[in-house]
């Protein structure tokens, strides 16, 4: 499994070996029967394999893009394990997948197979309703939190400590380990107030370093939003060890031991969301400013033709929305279809594709949001 990012989106949008193989799938985590589920992915990829022979594909040239999905689902230990969603990702010698330990977004039943893989679906991760993290700092250890708009899940840190005693165990004397410089008892634990001396700084500075190293290696091609959550003075302590540019300065100020992950994450959506709404709204009055100057399109044709060129630096699409058919960015000659069928694309999520691999921004925007556009997809051009 791989860890969603920019750099992944952009590795799937500039796959042009096809066909391209893209499924969708919310999972039930409660379902007491896992082989249900595992059924349902089975099912999706003999339908995907039905697809990619009508799209002249050979049967042994089919199983052969499908084959690591299926040794996926065969393999005891994912079976075994819960989760809500999974996305597959299969074309010619290439395979992703992310599940809800890497992505925190809800998203339909889809199964698409055409030239490119459809990445639509991941765009609200980027932008809007985008991914945020809380790194909760517990008494006894760091937890880190992957928040959406609607989702909050705890994140799994290869290499982490446990505690500060495992990260320090080695560097401490036995006088010192006696101590617990993050457990400051009951009555600080219920009003946060505690100021600890030197040596206790030292040692939780040299254990936020630590976990600083994981984040950041975890974090690494990330921009997202990162909020601390904790008591006032382990605050002041981590600013001081953190190395990822996209720490807020607004944080969390509560003893989050034994805060539930639903109002820790209700206490970091109230953070998030202005930031993510006012780079929307910035984004919507800058469309607004250059409509009458040459520089916006709201012709799909027009929006397609200049985003395979690199001219798209802002884009907005309809939550929801799909428009099938063909483009070829050769003739620059659209087609558009009522419906899907083997080898046709969306071409919506076609133009938000190559607006990101060229660098641009998508935003997929809810119903009362894209109503204050006369007409969507929009996009503001670069020249």
């Amino acid at each position: 499994m791989s860890d969603f990012s920019l750099a992944e989106l952009k590795l799937l949008a500039l796959q042009e070996t096809g066909p391209c193989v893209s499924i969708y799938m919310p999972l039930d985590r409660t379902n007491e029967r896992p082989e249900q589920e595992t059924s349902r992915l089975i099912h999706s990829l003999k339908q995907a394999e039905g697809q990619l022979i009508e799209m002249k594909v050979s049967r042994i040239d089919s199983e052969a893009i499908l084959a690591p999905a299926r040794a996926l689902i065969n393999n005891e230990d994912f079976s075994r394990q819960p989760r809500e969603g999974i996305s597959l990702f299969l074309a010619p010698d290439f395979f992703r997948y992310f599940d809800d330990n890497s992505i925190a977004i809800e998203f339909s039943e889809t199964l698409t197979v055409a030239d490119h893989f459809q990445i639509k679906p991941l765009l609200p991760l980027l932008t809007g309703s985008g991914q945020f993290y809380i790194l909760a700092l517990k008494q006894k250890h760091i937890g880190l939190l992957l928040g959406t708009r609607d989702t909050i899940k705890p994140i799994h840190l290869e290499g982490a400590p446990h505690d500060i005693h495992e990260a320090l165990g080695e560097e401490m004397s036995d006088t010192e380990t006696q101590g617990r410089p993050l457990d400051v008892g009951d009555h600080h634990e219920k009003f946060g107030a505690y100021d600890p001396g030197h040596k206790e700084k030292d040692r939780i500075l040299r254990y936020c370093r630590v976990v600083d190293t994981v984040i950041h290696k975890y974090l690494a091609d990330s921009q997202a939003p990162l909020i601390l959550a904790g008591m006032e003075y382990q605050h002041s302590i981590y600013r001081e060890a953190n190395t990822y540019p996209h720490l807020l300065n607004q944080s969390i100020e509560r003893n989050v031991e034994h805060l539930q992950a639903e109002e820790l994450h209700r206490l970091a959506w109230e953070i998030v969301e202005p930031i993510f709404q006012q780079a929307r709204e910035n984004a919507l009055e800058r469309f607004r400013e250059n409509v009458h100057n040459g520089r916006t399109s709201d012709q799909l044709a027009d929006i397609l033709k200049a985003a395979h060129l690199g001219r798209v630096d802002t884009l907005f699409v309809a939550e929801g929305t799909q428009q099938f058919g063909k483009f070829d960015p050769k003739t620059t000659s659209m087609q558009e279809f009522n419906e899907q069928f083997p080898g046709s694309v969306d071409l919506i999520d076609e133009a938000a594709a190559q607006t990101v691999v060229n660098g641009g921004t998508v935003y997929v925007l809810p119903p009362e949001i894209s109503a204050q556009l006369a007409t969507i997809p929009a996009a503001i051009l670069r020249y």
